[in-house]
């Protein structure tokens, strides 16, 4: 089974989800992709949509190793085991962070120009994106939300590779994932259509006005 698009898998992921109204719940897009599946979530829950601004700190590889995160607001969390593991130095590490919050500043004079992010401290928090092959960038994400300490995570993905799917669910308070699969090679391959989507259209997805609580086809 493939998705039609992002917007056809956000619809089904919402039918899981419709537990979920009435909880003050925040949908937060993983990415500029995950922003569209979120958003698909947001109008069936008539919830708030944001997306999570996140920017890894990594080691060079191959393959590149995680050794934290840089949230917004000037956030860092990082995974000490790694960097023990990997004898990192602290200069390095510095260095290291100090390229991660470039990298996040820029993303952050694109999306917060006009678009403060929404309050989630004490709420629940849907974490949704268009799949996780690697979950590499939503173990991020996680550990950024803990820290900003949000009441629940619910992790809501169409597609992701099954030994990924449990690592992360031990991660978050709830998951919901439509299709895990034994070996994704590309998130892409699940899906009819896949297009880049620009950061135009991830701010247009921002700007909407809130929406009622809808209902989709089953």
């Amino acid at each position: 089974m493939r998705f039609r698009d992002r917007r056809e898998a956000g619809e089904r992921l919402a039918l899981r989800l419709r537990p979920l109204r009435g909880d003050r719940a925040v949908v937060l897009g993983l990415s500029e992709g995950g922003l569209v599946v979120a958003a698909a979530i947001a109008d069936v829950l008539g919830a708030p949509l944001d997306i999570l601004l996140t920017a890894r700190i990594e080691a060079a590889g191959p393959p590149p190793v995680l050794l934290g995160a840089v949230g917004e607001g000037g956030l860092v969390v990082w995974d000490h085991g790694a960097i023990r593991r990997f004898d990192i130095s602290a200069d390095e590490l510095t260095r290291l962070a100090d390229r991660a919050r470039g990298g996040l500043a820029r993303q952050v004079a694109v999306y917060r120009r006009d678009v403060a992010p929404v309050p989630i401290a004490g709420r629940t928090v849907v974490l949704a994106d268009d799949g996780a092959a690697t979950g590499t960038t939503a173990h991020t994400a996680i550990r950024v939300l803990r820290a900003r300490q949000v009441r629940r995570i619910v992790l809501a993905v169409p597609v992701a590779q099954a030994p990924v799917l449990d690592r992360l669910a031990r991660e978050v308070d709830q998951f919901v994932c439509l299709r895990p699969l034994p070996w994704l090679h590309a998130v892409r391959n699940s899906y009819r259509k896949f297009p880049a989507i620009a950061d135009t259209d991830a701010l247009e997805l921002l700007h909407r006005e809130p929406r009622l609580p809808t209902e989709v086809p089953l």
